[in-house]
C-alpha cells in the first residue's frame, strides 16, 4: 500500500501535467484565432458586416474618415497604428503585435 506521502507526490504530479496540458490547449486556441496583418481589411469588412454597421456608421464610431475606411477594406491604403486601434476598437476588437 502507498503512503500518504507517495498519493501526494503523484497528485502533485499528475497536477503539473495537467497544468501543462491546459497551456498547451489555451495556446493553440489563441493561435487559431489570430489572424495576420495582411488581412486586416478582410477582418474589418468581416466584422463591420457582421455588426451590420455601414462605413458611416463606424467611421462616426471610430473617428476615421470614411474614404479611409472603404480603401482599407479593399487594402488600397496603409494607416498608422494608432488610426488602426480606432478602427478595431470601434469594432471591440483588439489589435495583438508581437
Amino acid at each position: 500500500m502507498k503512503s500518504l506521502d507517495e498519493f501526494s507526490k503523484m497528485l502533485s504530479q499528475i497536477r503539473d501535467e495537467y497544468e501543462k496540458a491546459a497551456k498547451q490547449v489555451s495556446l493553440a486556441e489563441t493561435a487559431a484565432r489570430l489572424r495576420p496583418v495582411e488581412s486586416i481589411g478582410v477582418i474589418v469588412r468581416e466584422e463591420r458586416l457582421k455588426q451590420d454597421l455601414t462605413l458611416n456608421e463606424l467611421s462616426d464610431l471610430s473617428g476615421v474618415a470614411y474614404a479611409t475606411l472603404s480603401k482599407l477594406e479593399r487594402d488600397e491604403v496603409s494607416v498608422r497604428i494608432d488610426t488602426l486601434s480606432r478602427v478595431l476598437s470601434a469594432l471591440g476588437l483588439k489589435l495583438w503585435v508581437g
